[in-house]
């Protein structure tokens, strides 16, 4: 792997952690206001599974977190 797309990706999982942690805030604020009870996870505007969102973003934010770590980790071979 070039050094070039060694720094593009630890730009790009670096810039995902943040991004993908300011989704869950907003989704959050989504259930807080377009849901009946804290409790639901259905919007009642659009019908989405907005506790599906979380998960999906959490996932995202540790693959950003294990893909930094790795290429972290891999960074002596340069």
């Amino acid at each position: 792997m070039g050094k070039v797309i060694y720094y593009i990706l630890i730009g790009i999982f670096s810039i995902g952690i943040p991004l993908f942690a300011f989704g869950i805030v907003n989704t959050m604020v989504y259930i807080k206001y377009e849901t009946a009870d804290m409790g639901d996870c259905i919007s009642s505007v659009s019908g989405a599974d907005l506790c599906l969102t979380i998960k999906i973003l959490k996932g995202l934010i540790t693959v950003c977190v294990v893909g930094l770590i790795s290429l972290i980790k891999s960074e002596r071979k340069y």
